[in-house]
């Protein structure tokens, strides 16, 4: 008899979860996996109240049947907890992972504050997800663990730059990612690239208009595998503008991309080591990304961005500690 639990994947972040349960697979054990889409409705309630509480059934009754057969259950960010305790769930032992905005901002407040707390409190153990969150977590919660954004290598396209190279900001514009900075960035590549590469991003988030004003083309909403792709035709990738990086950027650098990113970015909390990127002040950032775009193999093999990012953030390579982990929790 097998000494595994049955367990469930329960909501996503970045598709973090989904790179746990393939390579969960690959490695021989069958996690459960119930994505964000298919945990609650994704779209607006209808304006009649009985069709409003009614399109939440089958979710309902969707829930209640993965839970049923699980039994351990890995929450991905700290609201979806609530959706695992409503009447009529079945009481499962839970791993929770903070994914950032939940700790970063609900949880100071005071409308979010005790809904999240409880759902730490009420966790087997707690990940979070981001360096940023180290102080955050581990207030939360004194045995909060640094469990990083892992991805699925084995999803991700070989980096081929396009020959007419283009510049990707991979993250979408909103303040969390340092829209204000970004755009000041923007704008002075859009200057020095100009004949010489494409800027690209997202139309995703209030400061999209204004990128496009500035020179980036916009590309609209696309699936996974088509941003991959485009993120993979890259010659340099620009990060965020924040002192952590999310997993876009960790996907961007496994695939080999020499990533740039205005300022500077926190260790990593378990071993200390920072991402291998251009960084810097405003024109120094300008300067090594023109340098970049002229030869990205040549800053691809500089940075060593690859070599540094694999190890850290392949999945595969946490399923062992996953599966202890649960193995634990499930008694």
């Amino acid at each position: 008899m097998s000494t595994e639990p049955k367990v469930l994947q329960f909501n996503d972040c970045a598709f973090v979860a989904r790179s746990m349960v393939s390579a969960a697979a690959r490695a021989g054990l069958q996690w459960d996996y119930l994505p964000p889409e298919k945990v609650r409705p994704m779209t607006a309630a209808p304006k009649n109240p009985l069709l409003a509480k009614a399109r939440f059934v089958p979710y309902l009754l969707r829930r209640r049947a993965a839970l049923q057969a699980a039994g351990v259950v890995h929450v991905h960010y700290g609201t979806s907890v609530r959706l695992i305790k409503e009447k009529g769930m079945p009481d499962r032992p839970y791993v929770l992972t903070l994914h950032g905005t939940d700790i970063r901002r609900q949880w100071k407040d005071p409308a979010f504050h005790d809904e999240i707390q409880r759902a730490i409190d009420g966790a087997a153990h707690v990940y979070y997800a981001n360096n940023d969150n180290e102080l955050d977590a581990t207030a939360a919660r004194a045995d909060a663990e640094f469990f990083p954004s892992v991805v699925d290598l084995p999803r991700l396209p070989a980096w081929s730059p396009a020959p007419r190279p283009q510049v990707m900001f991979i993250s979408r514009w909103d303040d969390d990612k340092g829209v204000g900075r970004q755009l000041e960035l923007a704008g002075e590549l859009s200057r020095a690239l100009k004949g010489r590469a494409e800027l690209i991003g997202l139309n995703w988030g209030p400061g999209a208009a204004e990128a496009q004003a500035k020179g980036v083309r916009l590309l609209e909403k696309m699936p996974q595998h088509s941003y991959y792709e485009q993120l993979s035709r890259s010659a340099v990738g620009i990060g965020q503008a924040s002192e952590y990086f999310s997993t876009s950027e960790f996907e961007a650098m496994c695939m080999g991309l020499p990533v740039a990113a205005l300022g500077s970015r926190l260790p990593r909390p378990d071993d200390g080591s920072r991402p291998p990127v251009m960084e810097g002040a405003l024109s120094d950032v300008v300067a090594q990304v023109v340098e970049a775009v002229a030869d990205p193999a040549g800053a691809s093999a500089r940075l060593g961005g690859a070599a540094w990012a694999v190890p850290r953030y392949d999945a595969a390579n946490y399923i062992p500690r996953l599966a202890a982990l649960y193995r634990k929790v499930g008694g």
